[in-house]
């Protein structure tokens, strides 16, 4: 199959290329390849085949599978016959399918992926299992004679490839199952024509009851019409059920997107409230911030933040609970929160404050892409802990992207009348988020709720953010239309004689970041109100600002001058402001010789240390105990350090340093294409034969891991070369399965010692037991 899939994709033009680069941009992840013959091996592999397939509509999977049912490989008047597909909606689904690499024409006939071959097993929109031709391989000389006797096909010969031959044909012979079929027993007819309608075994019970002689199915698993993997459950090929189902039968398909109920959703109030939970947004994530940064939520021993943290953070800040848990979320995400020492605290970035577009955007566009979904409840255990690191849902971005396209596609002026309206949809637009469409409702009312209140969603219409991630705005950015969102903020505010001030509308981040310095708030909604106080005055003086500022920034947001009880205010904290000064210390110098300290307070060498004469025998430094003491013996003195007692402390000399070194950066890490047309130029025209693997580590993983693709070991020799972070799927000593994201990687043959970011900590792997290897991509907007 890859050397056909290479064959086509050498044939293609640069600008179809890069088309399909565009659409797969699994393409893109470093290392990137440098033949096409990599690149075939990439696209076709099973990780990059079934991620671009999840993100398929239904009609697309309907495609996918009808064309595995005839084998994978098929002349296109056949797929069109069994789907029933008007010729342009037939073209339109084929056209998708091919731009994603997925299917290509070549040699007349349509060619399916491989990995998608033996993806249905009664769970897809037809009901069907795989293809004989998938099935039979697996079964011993012994069954396939049994088989081939029990259809009545004559094999050419007597070795294993000559039975299967002729076993394949016989089941693909439409009108010989149908004949073998007519002539079962009764109950065995009957049974058999059961599965081919619901495309599986519905009654399994075990081995036991497929393995008995005569059993209920066991004259169907005699001719092949059910297959048995193994100890799994029996599926029937899919073309004995295309058989069984008649000539007439056609496979579902669904072209068209279900239809949204929707009401009225006039612009202006939709833009009113885009406005007003913007602007909510970023003033409740700065609040969270700060909270925070003056009181850090603990950690639960079990992992996260528990139900009593989040309700206190909510009181600070003055938010919702499942809005302070959406906020607390994001944080973590974009990197502003981290655990330390058991308490959650804002990072160096969290600490730097960001204009409010920008901190809209980028709130915006981490919840794009979150794996997480803060919002849901789980059915039966109710919400858990905020922020568990167990609580991960990679599928998370493909389910948000779905809620948005489905809004997307609304008429203007309406909007969806609640997340249940969207549920046809959205398993439409994605119908392999589910295994059960029942299951949908919750997840899609979490991504609701999320959405209103970043102001996505607005009236069950997407707002201009909203828009930009579905990709519906191509002429506005994500930043420009967050601009415009707090742009139509309130930034006015009454300033009344009983020392409060009112916003009459959902207040300007940067007037409530204003107010919340100067002063109280004591209300929030339609109107928000805050009160003037001699501490809230003082605490912004104690921020820096000075009266003359203070007065001049109000005067400006209210439009007029000041109330005289609150000038009064201002000037008489600012008078009394600094009266008494307290000054931090970092350690005490002190020596019973008043000539020595004057010696040291003038010396030039100890300037950095900014020393001050508390007495004729203490001098107070800037500097902790360590630097001090380095500083002092530099300059010539002989000091110890003293204890609470006064007692001198014994140093000790510090640990080796390891030995271990840190890997240098790859060359490879700032070189490579940034765009699809970058890699398409690059590529067009190489070979689209795989090279050999000479390298000294490829050839090592190569024998080391055999049943990784080739693609896969080049990722996980490039990742060991440059330090560069890979995705594995890891099965333990145990028989755990566990995905890891691993990074500076060193080969040991044949274990492999990283650091695992999911522990946080350096890890062992053995290479024998990692079963898939997969790039880190980082997705932006």
């Amino acid at each position: 199959m890859t050397g056909s899939f290479g064959t086509w994709l050498a044939g293609l033009s640069r600008e179809e290329l890069a088309g399909l680069l565009t659409e797969r941009p699994d393409a893109l992840a470093d290392p990137e390849p440098s033949t096409l013959g990599e690149l075939a091996e990439r696209l076709s592999g099973p990780r990059g085949v079934m991620a671009a397939f999840a993100a398929c509509d239904l009609p697309l999977v309907q495609f996918a599978e009808a064309l595995a049912a005839l084998g994978g490989t098929a002349a296109r008047s056949d797929a069109e016959a069994l789907l029933g597909a008007a010729p342009d909606d037939f073209a339109r689904v084929l056209d998708a399918l091919v731009r994603r690499g997925l299917v290509w024409p070549a040699d007349g006939l349509l060619h399916l992926a491989e990995p998608l071959r033996e993806w249905p097993i009664g769970d897809g929109p037809l009901g069907l299992g795989p293809s004989a031709a998938v099935l039979l391989p697996h079964l011993r000389a012994e069954d396939l004679r049994r088989i081939v006797r029990g259809l009545g096909v004559e094999p050419p010969g007597k070795r294993k490839a000559e039975l299967l031959e002729a076993a394949l044909a016989g089941l693909s012979d439409a009108e010989r199952v149908r004949r073998v079929v007519a002539a079962a027993p009764q109950q065995e007819r009957r049974l058999i024509e059961k599965v081919a309608r619901a495309g599986r075994v519905d009654d399994y019970q075990g081995i036991y009851l497929f393995g008995q002689k005569g059993g209920p199915y066991a004259w169907a698993l005699a001719r092949g019409l059910l297959v048995q993997p193994d100890w799994l459950e029996p599926l029937m090929p899919a073309e004995v059920a295309l058989a069984l189902r008649g000539p007439s039968y056609q496979a579902p398909f669904t072209p068209a997107a279900p239809s949204v109920g929707t009401a009225a959703a006039p612009e202006a109030t939709v833009t009113a409230e885009f406005s007003a939970a913007s602007t909510r947004a970023v003033e409740q994530m700065e609040a969270v911030l700060r909270s925070c940064a003056s009181e850090p939520p603990a950690r639960l021993k079990s992992g996260g933040l528990g139900v009593r943290e989040l309700r206190r953070t909510a009181k600070r800040t003055g938010g919702s609970e499942h809005a302070v848990r959406l906020w607390l979320e994001l944080a973590a995400a974009e990197g502003l929160l981290d655990w330390r020492d058991g308490a959650l605290v804002p990072t160096a970035e969290g600490g730097d404050p960001l204009p409010a577009a920008e901190r809209l955007a980028s709130m915006v566009r981490t919840w794009a892409h979150m794996p997480r979904l803060p919002l849901l409840d789980d059915p039966e255990e109710g919400r858990g802990a905020s922020l568990d690191t167990r609580a991960y849902d990679p599928a998370a971005p493909r389910l948000r992207a779905a809620v948005l396209g489905s809004l997307a596609g609304l008429p203007g002026g309406r909007g969806a009348t609640g997340p249940e309206q969207l549920v046809a949809a959205v398993t439409w637009r994605s119908p392999l988020l589910f295994e059960d469409a029942e299951l949908a409702p919750p997840y899609i009312a979490a991504v609701w709720q999320e959405a209103e209140l970043l102001g996505v969603l607005a009236h069950g219409a997407l707002t201009a953010t909203g828009r930009v991630l579905a990709g519906a705005e191509a002429q506005t950015t994500l930043d420009e239309a967050a601009v415009d969102a707090l742009e139509a903020a309130c930034g006015r505010v009454l300033l009344q004689g009983d020392l409060t001030a009112v916003v009459p509308g959902p207040p300007a981040p940067w007037l409530a970041g204003l107010l919340d310095l100067v002063a109280d708030r004591e209300s929030r909604g339609t109107a928000s109100v805050w009160r003037f106080g001699l501490a809230s005055v003082r605490r912004a003086l104690d921020a820096g600002r000075t009266a003359e500022g203070i007065r001049s920034d109000l005067e400006a947001a209210a439009g007029t001058g000041l109330p005289q009880p609150l000038a009064y205010l201002i000037d008489d904290v600012a008078r009394r402001h600094g009266e008494v000064t307290v000054t931090a210390l970092a350690c005490a110098i002190c020596c019973s010789r008043p000539a020595l300290l004057a010696e040291i307070l003038a010396h030039r060498g100890l300037r950095r240390l900014k020393l001050r004469e508390l007495a004729p025998t203490v001098l107070a430094s800037a500097e902790p105990v360590d630097q001090t003491l380095m500083a002092l013996r530099a300059a010539g003195y002989v000091p110890v350090g003293a204890g609470d007692t006064g007692a001198p402390l014994i140093e000790r000399a510090p640990a080796r340093p390891s030995r271990r070194g840190r890997r240098p950066a790859g060359k490879h890490e700032a070189a490579r294409p940034r765009t699809p047309i970058d890699l398409a130029d690059r590529l067009h025209g190489t070979s689209p034969d795989l090279p050999a693997e000479t390298d000294g580590i490829g050839a090592g993983m190569a024998d080391l891991a055999p049943h990784l693709s080739v693609s896969e070991r080049r990722m996980l020799v490039h990742a060991v070369r440059t330090g560069t972070a890979v995705g594995i799927d890891y099965v333990n000593a145990e028989g755990n399965p566990t995905t890891r994201v691993i990074e500076k990687i060193r080969l040991d043959a044949p274990f492999l010692t990283a650091w695992c970011r999911l522990r946080d900590d350096e890890r062992v792997f053995h290479i024998g037991r990692v079963q898939a290897v997969t790039p880190v991509v980082l997705m932006t907007l």
